[in-house]
């Protein structure tokens, strides 16, 4: 071994320590990884809450999301354990934006206009468009009812936390009613966005989104509550 001197040692030392690996395995200056991290999860969360809308979960791998947020392989598991873990979050934050995205549209307007506007927004070909910046029920909902248990009370919860923001706009004397009301209309529509989608024919998913409209809007968007509410 060469002869290196005390002074040689701490210099050596002295680099290392000026510059580590980040939790991407990259080289970082210690100013900067305060916050790398952090951001390195955020950037990761929001590629996967967007793939795995557009592509579905079982289609997207992590050495996907790793390359298109710009990372390294190796870093992924510096902030989950698992594709499942990430998933997890992942439609959380999904469910958690269009529900923000639907309320900012909703604005101050009185119940019924506000209600009018979030059905057509997201009756739209926009949302059947862009599945990747949609909401999630919309574009996972088959695939979520296959997953395991744990996965899916995660995702009941989000679901829970969906339906609480958007109470206000629904028909209906107590929370009880409100509830149901939201539970007819969401997975109504989210089941005609998978529909038109599905079609091929531009046409045809423009009658399936106006069809919705002219329905849901009829059924939930009068001064008085659905009729199907009285038996709930």
């Amino acid at each position: 071994m060469p002869y290196m001197s005390c002074a040689q040692s701490d210099l050596s030392e002295s680099k290392s320590i000026l510059h580590p690996y980040d939790y991407d395995g990259n080289p970082i200056d210690m100013r900067y990884s305060a916050t790398h991290k952090e951001e390195s999860r955020e950037r990761i969360l929001d590629v996967a809450a967007k793939q795995f809308r557009a592509r579905g979960a079982e289609a997207v791998r992590v050495s996907d999301l790793m390359e298109a947020a710009g990372l390294t392989h190796g870093g992924f598991y510096r902030h989950w354990t698992s594709k499942e873990q990430l998933l997890q979050e992942a439609l959380t934050k999904a469910l958690a934006e269009i529900s923000e995205q639907l309320v900012a549209i909703a604005g101050q307007l009185p119940r019924e206009q506000a209600l009018k506007k979030v059905i057509a927004a997201y009756l739209s070909e926009d949302h059947v468009r862009n599945p990747d910046l949609g909401c999630a029920l919309a574009a996972m909902g088959s695939e979520i009812a296959r997953m395991p248990k744990e996965l899916r009370r995660v995702v009941s919860e989000a679901l829970d936390a969906y339906a609480d923001r958007l109470e206000f706009l629904m028909p209906g004397e107590t929370v009880r009613e409100r509830r149901a009301a939201f539970l007819v209309l969401f997975p109504s529509m989210a089941g005609c966005i998978m529909t038109a989608r599905a079609h091929s024919s531009k046409l045809r998913q423009r009658q399936i989104l106006a069809a919705g409209r002219a329905l849901f809007e009829q059924a939930f968007c009068s001064r008085k509550s659905p009729k199907f509410l009285e038996k709930v």
